[in-house]
């Protein structure tokens, strides 16, 4: 019989609670463009999510939400993980891609999933796209409680139905 594992001491940041023990949360300013790692070079993909984190960020900070960026730390990690956006007021963790294509979506889920495990807690997950992705994700998406939100000419909406 295996002995039960000893929960993790979680480490607190006092703006986005705790965090696995192994994680260390570092701020960064919500500039343009965020690299987190030296000498990487972006892809279009990556400027235009780059472009809808900031509207993101633009529309949600002007309705009154507190959003931050910040690098996880993590031992042996050659860099840091980047956090796309945080929402502290919704308690939201934002990912974006600049493109809806499939491959995109599956490195957004695989993402989520990773950083989320390491806010201990509850942030949920949302993955911002420049539009909707094909209907047959849905159900994956869905699963893995991950909400995708989009931009319209008014605002976002989300998956769930959600307009602001």
């Amino acid at each position: 019989m295996l002995a039960p594992l000893a929960s993790p001491k979680a480490t607190r940041d006092p703006r986005i609670g705790p965090l696995a023990r192994h994680a260390r949360s570092v701020p960064v300013p919500f500039t343009r463009p965020f690299r987190p790692h030296p000498g990487f070079k972006g892809a279009p993909q990556d400027t235009e999510a780059e472009r809808l984190l900031h509207l993101f960020h633009d529309r949600f900070a002007g309705l009154g939400h507190e959003l931050i960026r910040c690098q996880l730390e993590l031992p042996g990690e050659p860099h840091p993980l980047a956090v796309d956006l945080l929402d502290l007021t919704t308690h939201r963790l934002i990912v974006g891609r600049g493109t809806a294509e499939r491959s995109a979506i599956h490195e957004a889920i695989g993402e989520l999933l990773d950083l989320s495990g390491l806010f201990l807690g509850a942030f949920a997950k949302t993955l911002l796209l420049p539009q909707l992705p094909d209907p047959d994700l849905d159900p994956l998406l869905k699963s893995l409680g991950i909400t995708v939100t989009w931009p319209t000419p008014a605002g976002f909406r989300d998956s769930r139905g959600r307009t602001a």
